[in-house]
């Protein structure tokens, strides 16, 4: 199998043949025009994606203590 053949869009499945697909800016996966997400001229593969690549990764702790402060 090709490395074009492999390429799939996350959401609807057409292939590299059928459909210009784009890779996501954050997390590598393949999408088509119609399946993309826009948010500020960019496109990624979902909404999750485009907020973490504007806002960083939600997983992070705020709340971390920073050693000599007392609260």
């Amino acid at each position: 199998m090709s490395y074009v053949n492999e390429r799939q869009c996350v959401g609807c499945g057409e292939t590299q043949e059928q459909a210009h697909l784009e890779c996501c800016l954050v997390c590598g996966k393949w999408f088509c025009p119609d399946c993309s997400f826009k948010q500020t001229g960019r496109r990624f593969c979902s909404q999750a994606c485009a907020r973490d690549f504007f806002w960083g990764d939600s997983d992070e702790d705020d709340t971390e203590e920073i050693p000599g402060t007392d609260d």
